[in-house]
């Protein structure tokens, strides 16, 4: 009886959560970039029309032309979800060379109750780039906070796990304002959070082009399954939980080369680098209905890409 009480509140408590999240987030408003601004993005004076996707908002970034060929719903905030696992990374490798080996600790008992894992535990060691390709292939939680505990033990050796994960963090939201970011809050480096841990649209394209430049963000990111063997010789297989990589799934797109997702009940997100036409572009979906939903969102709008610069050749 005490369980079934305990598994309602469990429940109830996680619904209530995604309430005040979606109220947040249409509730306050993005502090747009401006023209000199540090991190500002001009847009296309000829936007690109994308029609019949479920996402609350969206970006395309034309990393040529280093603008945004599409934005909608830059105005409000918006919930990253796993998408921060990008900033988490990129912050990380600032503080850590990517051979040094982690040996988790008690920052462990920080993973949330359905998190997405990559199997690591306080047993194992891993490189820094392990624990980055763990992040972004089965977007591990608890790679994640792996990480951030050995970042912010690189500030103060003498902080515990879960004490250097809250220093990571004061570091992670001083390095996304050193690059321009201007309507983030992190609170959490696996972005599995409430309501105070949000962003923009604006905000998350400079995270996933500086991302996206980093050659092991972006190899890890773009892997559709790797079999690991972790440096304590642990073994394991990650798949990536972007099926816009899985050649054998039905959201499969070959001009898909790598990304990140984010999930979370209303915010189901994905970030992702492909190329069209000999172009790139970045593309972020965020907020579509469903898990499935944000990679059909995500591939209606390389097809609207496509339909542009076909129509542009014509």
């Amino acid at each position: 009886m005490q369980n079934h009480v305990l598994r309602f509140f469990t429940r109830l408590t996680a619904v209530l959560t995604v309430i005040c999240l979606l109220l947040t987030a249409c509730g306050r408003s993005a502090t747009r970039h401006e023209k000199g601004d540090h991190g500002y993005i001009p847009v296309s004076a000829s936007p690109i029309s994308v029609k019949g996707i479920s996402a609350k908002a969206y970006f395309i970034y034309d990393c040529a032309a280093k603008v945004f060929v599409a934005i909608h719903g830059a105005d409000g905030l918006i919930y990253p979800a796993s998408t921060t696992k990008l900033l988490t990374a990129l912050y990380a490798l600032t503080l850590l060379d990517p051979a040094e080996t982690v040996t988790p600790g008690d920052e462990l008992s920080l993973v949330g109750e359905g998190s997405s894992i990559a199997y690591v535990k306080q047993s194992h060691t891993l490189t820094v780039e392990m624990l980055v390709q763990g992040m972004m292939i089965p977007s591990g939680n608890d790679a994640a906070y792996a990480l951030a505990a050995a970042g912010g033990k690189k500030l103060d050796a003498s902080l515990s796990g879960v004490a250097a994960v809250e220093r990571f963090m004061e570091g992670m939201n001083e390095y996304a304002v050193s690059l321009g970011l201007c309507s983030s809050s992190f609170t959490v480096p696996d972005g599995l959070a409430g309501e105070e841990h949000y962003s923009s649209l604006e905000d998350m394209a400079i995270v996933a082009k500086l991302a996206f430049e980093n050659e092991l963000i972006r190899t890890y990111g773009g892997m559709a399954k790797a079999d690991v063997v972790y440096e304590s010789g642990h073994t394991n297989t990650w798949v990536n939980t972007n099926l816009l990589l899985d050649e054998t799934g039905g959201y499969y797109d070959s001009r898909v080369l790598s990304g990140k997702t984010g999930s979370l009940e209303g915010w189901y997100n994905v970030i992702f680098l492909a190329e069209e036409d000999g172009e790139r572009y970045i593309v972020g979906v965020f907020g579509s209905s469903g898990k499935e939903a944000r990679f059909a969102d995500g591939i209606r709008i390389m097809d609207a890409i496509e339909e542009r610069d076909r129509s542009g050749n014509a």
